[in-house]
């Protein structure tokens, strides 16, 4: 019997940053987790990238263009932390 290989944990965000995140109006948890599969771990990492390369990666990988609308909230979040 095959036993499936356990998959690669990914990146989270510390409960802090995620604290903050979440206090952002359109920033939920299943924003955060489409942050963390596409790689992001950190608000220093998501300043140094810049909200809109970060927008669209996450575009680029759900394959949706609403995610355009994170944008400003992604940067309001930025901008006080």
């Amino acid at each position: 019997m095959m036993v499936p290989s356990p998959r690669p944990l990914q990146p989270r965000f510390s409960d802090e940053e995620r604290r903050l995140l979440l206090q952002e109006p359109r920033i939920g948890p299943v924003v955060l987790e489409r942050l963390e599969a596409a790689g992001f771990s950190s608000l220093e990492q998501l300043r140094s990238v810049g909200a809109g390369a970060v927008v669209q990666a996450v575009c680029r990988q759900t394959g949706q263009v609403a995610w355009h609308n994170r944008r400003r909230p992604l940067e309001r979040v930025l901008q006080r932390h």
